[in-house]
Order: structure tokens, then sequence, then C-alpha cells
């Protein structure tokens, strides 16, 4: 369950930063205070969005940052910050998110439970809605742990 993973010190809002790179960094960072990730861990989910693009945006507005799985994961986990203002992706058609998970997987299996769990609240409109238009982080743990 999404609850069990994205818990209130993984969640921020109201997050301001200037472009992609910080917005990858920041929701890293998350995991990286809470010791699920080492540093190396925020440049390879960097390096993904410079080698493959954007597509890690599932839905529009809604980032889903990911690095290399492996050794610089030490469990899987998952981050979110909600941004006060859009950040654009300006190397790849200035695609706008005003929101980006953080995801990291130890291997290419262990996390898909977490995923399911992403996957089924990506579809529900209220938070939908609350993530991409900065409620408060009471309002957004309160969706998050009906799932």
């Amino acid at each position: 369950m999404i609850k069990d993973y994205l818990k209130e010190e993984l969640v921020l809002t109201n997050v301001s930063v200037d472009n992609w790179e910080d917005a990858a960094k920041m929701a890293g960072e998350l995991l990286l205070k809470q010791n699920k990730i080492k540093k190396p861990f925020i440049d390879s989910m960097i390096n993904v969005v410079r080698t493959y693009g954007p597509y890690m945006i599932l839905v529009p507005k809604v980032c889903f940052f990911h690095g290399e799985p492996g050794e610089n994961v030490n469990e899987p986990c998952l981050s979110l910050c909600v941004f006060n203002k859009p950040v654009y992706f300006r190397d790849f058609n200035n695609q706008e998110i005003k929101c980006a998970f953080a995801f990291g997987a130890k291997d290419k299996d262990s996390h898909m439970n977490m995923i399911m769990s992403v996957a089924s609240i990506l579809q529900d409109e209220e938070f939908i809605e609350a993530i991409t238009n900065n409620y408060s982080k009471e309002k957004i743990m309160s969706i998050i742990r009906k799932y």
C-alpha cells in the first residue's frame, strides 16, 4: 500500500525550484535524509532524464523520477514534492510538471507492489487535483492514508 511507503517525512509541499534538475534533487534529498538511498542515486535520476528524456511524466504535470536500480538504493522507496509554481523541462519541449515523485528500487522486481500502489492512487482525481495544485501536506496525506 502506498501509505506504507509515502510517509509524512517523505512528502514536501510548497516547494520552490527553478528547473527539473533541482526538482529531482529535492525529491531525492527526501529519500537521502531518511537513509533510503545513497547520494549517487540522485545523480542517477538526473542522468536517466538526460539519457532518455522526460518519459517519466506519467500523467499530465506529474513526474516520476527514478534512477538505476542497485547498490545506491538501500530499500524500495518513494518521495513526493509538490511545487508552488510549475517546473519546466526546457530541454524537452518545455514539458510542465507541478509535482514529482522520486522512486528507488534495489533490483528490477522487489518494488512492483509499490508501483501498483502508485498506479492506483494516480487514478484518484482528488489526489491528482491535490498534488498538481499545491494543496496542503495535511490534505495530501489524508488522501494517501486511504490507500
